[in-house]
């Protein structure tokens, strides 16, 4: 009969690492003015006592919709943010920096931008709400207060700032398209328009389509550029009640026939979700088309 051997197994140990490390936030945002609307950074530190190289990455929750602005500039994120009932985001991100070694105590900054008229007032806005994580492990979930200095210099009596819940852009005014016979044979036009922003709803950029174009007739590209994979309003965000004007080129093929080629549309839509513009009636307008001999 062969007896039973009992295997002492020693209790594993935890790495002495993420638990260990620690992370502070600024318990306040302060939203300078500036030229266009205004700007701010929320401090943060981390400080990490991993024995070996790790990773540290934060959630924030911005106080306003669509004033974290670090996605913009590159920071890597993953995904493009959880939207709030509310309209804010939450989003996860990488402390910059790359890896941490043992024992560094890392310094960062979270970026907001709000591009709403500078007020001669103090504002104040909802909290927001910074996590911090090292190697997945939460070492801090803190809110912090967001406050708008006055154009007088002033933080003190803030109003409560209300932003603007409904998209509204407006296609001011459209020129005519005339297309010029290039000494290859094809023809180039530019198109003028200008557009504008009312109020300060959030909104990720303002789109154009055309329609009734006639055959052979595209749209190849804006000037100035406008950085989109599809076509956009060069510039990015509007500032609140901006106008902008740009031109649309226009490419048509040699053969294309000279003379009246009739009319087109053009429309301006706002790239923010599926939401409607609040005055529709006056996205759209129409343009006529001619084409002719160089000059």
């Amino acid at each position: 009969m062969i007896a039973a051997t009992a295997l002492a197994v020693a209790p594993v140990q935890a790495a002495p690492a993420a638990a260990e490390s620690t992370a502070s936030v600024a318990d306040r945002l302060v939203l300078e003015p500036t030229e266009r609307g205004y700007r701010g950074s929320l401090e943060a530190e981390v400080t990490y006592q991993g024995s070996e190289p790790g990773r540290a990455r934060y959630v924030i929750t911005e106080p306003v919709p669509h004033s974290y602005v670090n996605l913009e500039w590159g920071i890597s994120c993953y995904s493009g943010g959880t939207a709030l009932p509310d309209g804010r985001i939450r989003v996860e991100c990488d402390v910059p920096g790359g890896e941490l070694q043992p024992g560094e105590r890392r310094a960062f900054t979270i970026d907001f931008e709000v591009l709403t008229k500078v007020q001669p007032y103090a504002m104040k806005a909802v909290n927001g709400r910074l996590a911090v994580k090292v190697d997945g492990t939460t070492v801090t979930n803190e809110s912090f207060r967001t406050r708008f200095r006055s154009s007088t210099g002033s933080l003190r009596d803030p109003q409560p700032y209300v932003r603007d819940t409904e998209s509204d852009a407006t296609l001011t005014s459209v020129g005519d398209l005339t297309l010029v016979r290039q000494p290859d044979g094809d023809f180039v036009g530019r198109l003028p328009v200008r557009v504008r922003y009312n109020g300060d709803a959030p909104h990720w950029n303002l789109n154009f389509v055309t329609s009734g174009l006639p055959e052979g007739v595209y749209e190849s590209y804006t000037d100035p550029a406008d950085g989109c994979a599809h076509f956009c309003v060069p510039g990015g965000q509007f500032m609140e009640d901006e106008e902008r004007d740009f031109d649309v080129i226009f490419l048509a093929p040699a053969g294309t026939p000279l003379g009246d080629l009739g009319e087109a549309g053009l429309e301006v839509q706002v790239d923010w979700g599926n939401r409607a513009d609040a005055n529709p009636a006056d996205n759209a307008g129409s343009f006529s088309v001619t084409a002719v001999d160089a000059a």
